[in-house]
Parts: structure tokens; sequence; C-alpha cells
């Protein structure tokens, strides 16, 4: 990691703005960078803010705007809808950022923070944590290596049994992470969607997603997402919950499937041979590779460390904030393919 960027040889002044359940993990893994970071939560609620304390803050303050002067980063940990309006005033104030996912919640929003870091000269980070995981690293490199040949179906869940969020369904909540890891295999955004999104509980918010991305020149994916429909697995990242989250990737010549709650990756080298008579599927033994587990902490804290990074080189990270704008331009596609029974072309 590169050395942390200091303001006046002091520790690295970082401002978290959110202390939910996710927020307690984002504040450990700040924590745990050591003494050269001096650490402020916003949390407006007094029990909450007690909380913040013992999990490292040095600071706590209620209020994120009368705060932003005295900051170097803003790491943004709070409901998806008011991730825009933080962003720009921390841009303006001259901070480099890190944003939860779903960077924004409208494609319009996410335009106006990437205008808005590229006029300051800012970086932007969007925080796909599953990108860090081993088995996701590990199975894009095979990918690109060319070890399943050309890819030509994805298949992407994440399903839990879980407590619904109430800031937004499950396209920007849950499927935008597997959504992420697809996207940053394929190389780009899809050309089109087709969606359906059911809410099941009644609550005006999409509990079910049945998603199908496409591109014109490249693979298909099917993506699905719900937050009450049971996994097989407790899920380390909901308390209570039982989830599936796997990623799988077929090319011409093989497939490897990553599930993330098993930290494994499975490579089964499979094709089609063409004989005079007809077309004959080959299938070779499967080889399972074991990767190594984290806990949420150890993959947020990988996520800050490229975060610091980026902040240090003055490059722009890999989950940059053009990773922000695609994602929402397809979440804008996907909801209105539900909503108009129709696929709908994605924005460019």
């Amino acid at each position: 990691m590169a050395a942390l960027v200091k303001s006046d040889a002091k520790a690295l002044r970082v401002l978290q703005v959110g202390f939910g359940a996710f927020g307690a993990v984002h504040a450990r893994a700040w924590a745990g960078l050591g003494p050269d970071v001096r650490l402020t939560i916003v949390e407006p609620n007094a029990r909450a803010q007690a909380q913040a304390r013992e999990a490292g803050a040095t600071d706590v303050v209620s209020d994120w705007n009368a705060a932003l002067g005295s900051v170097d980063v803003v790491d943004i940990v709070t409901p998806g809808d008011t991730h825009a309006a933080i962003a720009l005033a921390a841009l303006d104030a001259g901070c480099d950022v890190l944003i939860e996912k779903p960077m924004t919640a409208t494609l319009a929003e996410a335009k106006s923070i990437a205008a808005k870091a590229a006029a300051r000269n800012r970086i932007v980070q969007v925080g796909y944590v599953m990108r860090v995981h081993p088995a996701a690293r590990r199975l894009r490199d095979q990918v690109l290596s060319g070890a399943i040949g050309q890819p030509v179906w994805i298949t992407a869940d994440f399903i839990s049994l879980k407590v619904p969020r109430r800031d937004a369904g499950v396209v920007l909540n849950d499927a935008v992470h597997v959504m992420d890891l697809v996207l940053w295999i394929v190389g780009r955004a899809p050309d089109e969607v087709s969606a359906t999104l059911l809410d099941r509980l009644g609550r005006g918010l999409e509990d079910l997603a049945s998603i199908v991305l496409n591109w014109h020149d490249g693979p298909t994916a099917r993506i699905e997402a719900s937050c009450i429909v049971a996994g097989e697995h407790p899920d380390p990242y909901a308390p209570g919950g039982l989830s599936r989250k796997c990623l799988t990737v077929t090319g011409d010549t093989g497939q490897l499937v990553a599930d993330f709650m098993t930290d494994t990756l499975v490579w089964r080298p499979c094709w089609h041979e063409r004989s005079e008579a007809w077309w004959s599927p080959v299938c070779e033994a499967p080889r399972t590779e074991t990767v190594a587990s984290m806990a949420p902490h150890e993959s947020v804290a990988l996520e800050l460390a490229a975060f610091l990074d980026a902040v240090g080189s003055r490059r722009q990270p890999e989950a940059d904030v053009q990773s922000g704008v695609a994602m929402a331009a397809v979440c804008d596609a996907i909801y209105a393919a539900a909503r108009e029974r129709r696929t709908v072309r994605v924005a460019t």
C-alpha cells in the first residue's frame, strides 16, 4: 500500500458519514490502519455515537457538512439516496471520496458526481466489496487468460432470506454486487437489459429481481437477486440471514464457478466437438480450488488500501467513478425494462 496521504505531516483525516450496521465494519477497518488515521464519524444518534467511539472513532459529530473543511477524505456509508448530496459537497470541499455501493440512486446523480470529480481533480472510488474477494479475482484472471475460451453465458446469484433494507430494493442493494463483477469481467456495460421485479412484501420496493444483460458482440448474463429467498449458508454480512452468492462464467471451452459463501473456485473443462454426425459434449473432471476466507472488515480493509493507494498516487482506482456511472446506467435501464415490460437499451 502506498504511504498514507497526510495533511501538514499529520495523520490522514478521515470523515466517515454513517454508522449503521455496515458503517461499523468500515470503522473497524479504518481503525485497523493504525495511528496514521484520525477517524471522525458522523452519527446523530446518541446511542450510536457511543458505539462509534468504541469502534475506534477519534471524534464523533452530528453534522457532516460542518466537518468537511477539516478532513482529507470522506467515506460515505449512508443510504443510497443520500450519496449524491454528500459526495458533491465533499468534492467541492476538496476531499477525495469513497462511496459505498450503489454510488447513486440515479444515472443523473452519477453523472453529476463524475463531472464534479473531474472538475475538482479528485479521486472517487465505489465500494464494490466483492471485487476484492480472492475467488472473484482468481475467476477474472482465469477468464481474461483464456482458460475457458470466449465467454458465452454468465449466471450470478445474490439471494438471501434476511432483514430487507428500507432505502432501496434488491436491485440497488444486492444485485449491483454481482452485476459489477459481470461488468468488470466483460469490460463494459451491456447493450440492453430486460427484467422482472416483484414486491412480495408489499413495502413499495422490489424484493425479487430476475435480470438479463445482453452484449451484442459478447455474452448474455442472467442475474437473480432477492431478500426473501433463502440460500444455503449463514451470511457474515447480514447477521441472521441465509444466502447464496455465486458467479458462473461459461465459455466455449470450459466453465468457472466462484462460490463466495464457501470460498471456492471450480474450473471444469467442457466443450462441444463437431463430428460428421452431430455435435458431441466433452467434459473433463472439475478442479476445485479453495481460496482465502475473509471477514467483512478484512475485505473492507482491502478496499480502503486500494482507495488510499489511488489517493496517494493520484491515479484513478480500479472501481472508479466511471464504474459507478456505468452501473447507474444499467440500473436505470433495469427499472425502465421492468416498468415497461420490454427490452431497454442501456444509455452510453
